[in-house]
């Protein structure tokens, strides 16, 4: 059983021959770092989201013009 020394740009790993050869023979690091694929979710609504996504926005920008305001009227109000 011989270990093989696998380097990616930020990490060094060593992998089991058998491990490769289950792998398809692929030395793509991604094969050997533990990371699971996401479940796809099936109730997940893409447009429901992306309208959610761009609501966040408006919201946010009618809070800047509000804190904006505010802003200014303390600032007048510091002048003397």
């Amino acid at each position: 059983m011989g270990l093989i020394f696998l380097r990616h740009a930020y990490s060094r790993f060593l992998a089991v021959r058998s491990e490769i050869e289950a792998n398809g023979w692929s030395l793509n690091p991604d094969c050997y770092v533990g990371v699971t694929p996401e479940e796809e979710d099936g109730d997940f609504d893409f447009e429901e989201a992306l309208r959610e996504i761009h609501a966040e926005p408006d919201g946010l920008n009618t809070e800047a013009v509000r804190l904006a305001a505010t802003t200014r009227k303390n600032f007048g109000a510091l002048e003397m």
